[in-house]
């Protein structure tokens, strides 16, 4: 037992040594990404463990379900953001320049 605690402090200590030299370094906007991806993740996981225990299906099942409902969610998201920045583009004022020739 005293074995597995050592163990674990020492993985959390690199863990924590890892993150504050990432914090202080010039890739510190990583950090962002990697805290997005947990955050994503465990979305993922609440999805399939509700959709697990409501509908009594497999592990298999279940993941394949979550993953499902999160690409047609980031399909409808970008769907969205498409057609705001297509509404966008179409409002734009365009602003014409004459052409200047130089005269030899």
């Amino acid at each position: 037992m005293v074995t597995v605690t050592f163990a674990t402090i020492l993985g959390f200590g690199l863990i924590a040594v890892a993150l504050a030299a990432v914090f202080f370094s010039p890739y510190r906007h990583w950090l962002g990404f990697m805290f997005a991806g947990m955050v994503f993740w465990g979305v993922l996981e609440a999805i399939r463990f509700s959709v697990q225990n409501v509908f009594e299906i497999s592990l298999a099942y279940s993941y394949l379900t979550a993953l499902s409902l999160a690409m047609v969610a980031l399909t409808a998201f970008l769907l969205r953001e498409d057609s705001r920045a297509q509404k966008a583009l179409a409002n734009r004022q365009y602003i014409e320049h004459t052409p200047v020739y130089e005269d030899e």
